[in-house]
């Protein structure tokens, strides 16, 4: 196929350009946010594939595993993610809908209180704190948390993002991707 019949594809990344020349390319900085709940939503449905497991099948050595990688994960990458957005995202879209980034920080502390149970319950395990009820409570900490980070990542993809792609301008965008490309916690 000749290149003048080639289809375009749809790129993600926007590019800067200074008098007139491409100088660097700026990351699409929601499709750099909904790739991390892309990453989320596979370790949420992990954590839930676990638990069914237990409740299916009584506890294991396996399904334990797979919820405390899971758990890992989330305090490390999604934190991460979730201090990007803090830092970032949220300062700049405050600028212009005041009002939702206050129900998004109460809706995350609930999110990170629950979080916070379920690696108590992880760390309990792994350190052979086992009580009569420990395992009914691991299960119901993870599907609350599931639950919790579902629901807010659904939000950010259907409500947040397509907000923030409508009230930035082309310059707070472009800023706020190369902020979330460059972003590091060091």
């Amino acid at each position: 196929m000749n290149q003048r019949n080639a289809i375009p594809r749809k790129s993600n990344r926007h590019t800067a350009k200074i008098s007139g020349s491409a100088v660097n390319e700026i990351p699409d900085p929601i499709e750099l946010l909904q790739s991390d709940h892309s990453k989320g939503m596979k370790t949420l449905l992990d954590l839930e594939e676990a638990v069914n497991s237990i409740e299916m099948n009584g506890f294991t050595a396996e399904a334990f595993q797979r919820i405390a990688e899971a758990a890992r994960f989330i305090g490390s990458y999604m934190r991460e993610h979730y201090e990007k957005e803090d830092r970032h995202l949220y300062p700049v879209l405050q600028r212009h809908a005041s009002g939702s980034s206050m129900t998004i920080r109460h809706e995350r502390r609930e999110m990170w209180q629950t979080f916070k149970e379920l690696m108590m319950s992880v760390s309990d395990i792994e350190n052979g704190r086992i009580h009569g009820t420990t395992i009914r409570e691991l299960v119901t900490t993870v599907r609350s948390v599931v639950e919790y980070f579902r629901n807010h990542i659904e939000r950010e993809d259907m409500v947040v993002f397509p907000m923030v792609k409508r009230l930035l301008t082309p310059d707070e965008y472009s800023r706020l991707g190369r902020e979330l490309a460059g972003f590091s916690l060091k």
